[in-house]
Formats: structure tokens, C-alpha cells, sequence
């Protein structure tokens, strides 16, 4: 993977910018792949509804909000080598903050800085990656987010298999960021001048960029998926659990199908995008996605169902990396940084406010109405995508 990076890099140390952001997604994926098995014991510990995920996921997703929005001017201060030591140094000691507290408001101020650790490096290497690398290439990235996706419920699925608890998962997952931390400050010099956001960058005026209607479509679409990607993956095992009646050890594991079909999706459609166009992908990924969720909200049968997340888990994969990746050619690369940020910033908005809302709901209608959230927002989502490519 790094030998196709390489020769579309300008800069002499660009195969082990690529190591470094392979690892960098695989530490943004392991906190969001903890919380969907986690949260049922961490709302009991804390004596907080199920439904309070919204509230954990709104602070989150502020703090996100925040770094991703600014990431441009961090990078003007810091390295990315740099970013990516505090950043993970913010998120294990947020992460350890879930493991040991049981106050509630501890745990929102905690996610707010679990979202700031992630935001900025989230919008400086996709903007980077958009600008450099081929639509197969960010699929590969991608591919190590899933990763790390997919390993955080199958740890925390391990441990509660072996009489262990919970909250040991997220303790292993802030030793793994610690050392992540300790090997980007220990080598940054090697990269350190280089810039997520050198010729790439934008140097259009922001609100001139929020002026086109084509931006204003695609942060709609990165809201809609993200919420539908995200958003299932978090509330899996709840109703897996509670609703549907399966042991935690089965749930645990159809959570880490979700995850890992999406990591195994990513990589089979970074090797599908060097024959067949980005769209062509696109359009039968958005139908995939449709089918997936409404096979798991109709739940026919133990079989359909599990088909269903699977099938969603897959449809998933390239959506986002190979929307990142056409956002230079849609929007303009004189737009690409700031078109790109506030798409992340959608995608985060969407992947708090939706679920949150699932939640709501499912307190008044019970949990199964989160597959019917889930299911509308996938229909929309479809419908948005469908319109964009007529305008195009």
C-alpha cells in the first residue's frame, strides 16, 4: 500500500507519513468501537438512562467540532507529528477517565476531550489524503479506522468472556494510546515538516466556499451516513441485548461482524476502485447500505438479520474515504481543505445527533424503533446522493 502512496507524494518521507496515518486511524477507530458494548454497563454505573448516550455523544462530538473546524490553523503551529502525540495523549487520559469514574458529568467533560483529540487529526490527514492519494489508497486508510473499529468489541467481548470487566478494555485501549503517543513524539522529526496542509490547502475565503450549493449537499450526505454508519454500530448491542434477546457474547461478536465487515470492506474496495470508477462504487454502495438496515429492522429471522448487519457493515466501507476522496474534483481543489473540514464536521454532527435522537425515541416507543431511525436516514441519505449525482 505504501509503494502506490509513495510515487504520488512529493516528499522524501512520505512511506512513513503513511505508517504513521495508518496508525493514527487505527487510535481514532479503538474508543469508537468500545462504546457500543461498553455503554449498557457504563449508563448502570453511572445511574444514567440508556437514552443518555445522545448527551455523551453531543459533548463528544463538540469537542470534535472544535479541532476539526480549527485544524488549519493548528497545523500553521505544530507539526502533524506533533498533533498526533497530544491528540493521543488527550485520548487515553479521557479514556481513562471512563474507566475509573462513575460521575456523570466527569464522563461528559471526558468525551468532550476524547472528540478534540480526534477531531484535528481526522480533517489534516483526510485533507492531506484527498489532495495526494488515489480513491483506492483512502479506502486503505479507512480500512485501519475499521480496524480499530473492530478490535474495541472484540476486547471488551474477550474480556467479559473471561470474567473480566468491562472498563479493563478501556484501560487496555489508553496503555495502546500512550504508546502510540510515546512513538510519535519519539520520531516526529522524521516527518515533522511536513504539512497536512501545504499545497493542498485552500486559500479561498471560507464563506466563499460555504457559498456553493455543492458543499452544502455533500455536508448533508456526510451527516446522513455518518449517523447510519456510527449511530448502528453504537446501538447494536443494546438492542441485540435488550431487545432481541441474544447473550452478550453472541451480541459482542455480531458487533464486531458490523465493524469488521466494514475494515474488510475497506480493503477489498481499495483493490475493486483500480477497475471500476468511484461512482459506479458509490451508487451500489448507497443502494447496499438501504438493503442492509432493512433487513436488520424487518428481523424476518436470526439469519436475516445478522445478513443485514453484515451486508450494512460492507456497504459502509467505501462510502466515506471515496466520498473524501471526489470531494477536490466536486467541490475544487482551491475549496478542498475548508469543503473537506466542514464535511467532517458534519459527519460528526451526524454521528452524535442521530443516534441521540434514537435514543430519545426508543425511551417513549421502545428500542426497536432505533432500525426505523436508522432505516429513514438511510432512505434519505440514498435520495440526497441520488439528486447530487443529477446535478452533476
Amino acid at each position: 500500500m505504501a509503494e502506490q502512496t509513495t510515487g504520488k507524494s512529493s516528499t522524501s518521507g512520505s512511506v512513513f507519513l503513511i505508517v504513521v496515518t495508518y496508525l493514527a486511524f487505527v487510535s481514532l477507530g479503538l474508543p469508537d468501537g468500545l462504546l457500543g458494548i461498553a455503554w449498557p454497563f457504563m449508563s448502570a454505573r453511572s445511574n444514567v438512562p440508556l437514552e443518555a448516550l445522545g448527551t455523551l455523544l453531543i459533548s463528544f462530538t463538540s469537542g470534535y467540532l472544535v479541532t476539526s473546524s480549527t485544524s488549519g490553523k493548528i497545523m500553521q503551529l505544530i507539526s502533524l507529528g506533533a498533533l498526533l502525540t497530544v491528540s493521543c495523549l488527550i485520548t487515553a487520559l479521557s479514556l481513562l477517565t471512563y474507566a475509573f469514574t462513575d460521575y456523570w458529568y466527569l464522563m461528559i467533560i471526558a468525551a468532550f476531550f476524547l472528540g478534540s483529540g480526534g477531531g484535528a487529526i481526522d480533517s489534516s490527514i483526510n485533507s492531506f489524503a484527498a489532495s495526494r492519494f488515489s480513491a483506492s489508497t483512502v479506502n486503505w486508510l479507512h480500512a485501519f479506522y475499521g480496524v480499530g473499529a473492530t478490535a474495541g468489541p472484540l476486547l471488551v467481548t474477550f474480556m467479559l468472556a473471561n470474567d473480566m470487566q468491562w472498563y479493563q478494555g478501556y484501560i487496555a485501549v489508553a496503555t495502546i494510546q500512550i504508546g502510540l503517543a510515546v512513538l510519535f513524539g519519539a520520531t516526529q522529526r522524521r516527518w515533522g515538516t511536513v504539512s497536512a496542509h501545504e499545497e493542498a490547502h485552500s486559500r479561498s475565503e471560507y464563506f466563499e466556499t460555504l457559498k456553493l450549493s455543492r458543499v452544502w449537499i455533500f455536508m448533508f450526505i456526510f451527516f446522513l451516513y455518518t449517523g447510519v454508519e456510527q449511530g448502528f454500530g453504537q446501538w447494536l448491542f443494546t438492542v441485540l441485548t435488550q431487545s432481541r434477546a441474544l447473550d452478550e457474547q453472541q451480541a459482542g461478536l455480531w458487533t464486531s461482524l458490523y465493524w469488521g465487515s466494514l475494515t474488510i470492506g475497506r480493503i477489498v474496495f481499495g483493490i475493486v476502485l483500480t477497475a471500476i470508477p468511484v461512482n459506479k462504487v458509490l451508487n451500489g454502495a448507497i443502494m447496499g447500505i438501504l438493503a442492509g438496515i432493512i433487513l436488520f429492522t424487518l428481523n424476518i429471522s436470526t439469519a436475516t438479520s445478522l445478513l443485514g448487519v453484515v451486508t450494512l457493515g460492507f456497504a459502509n466501507a467505501p462510502v466515506f474515504p471515496s466520498l473524501i476522496s471526489v470531494t477536490p474534483a466536486q467541490i475544487g481543489k482551491e475549496h478542498t481543505a475548508t469543503a473537506i473540514g466542514v464535511q467532517i464536521s458534519m459527519a460528526m454532527l451526524g454521528a452524535a445527533l442521530l443516534p441521540g435522537l434514537a435514543g430519545i425515541l426508543s425511551d417513549n416507543f421502545g428500542l426497536e424503533v432505533i432500525a426505523k431511525v436508522f432505516s429513514i436516514a438511510a432512505l434519505s441519505l440514498a435520495g440526497l446522493y441520488f439528486i447530487s449525482i443529477r446535478r452533476r
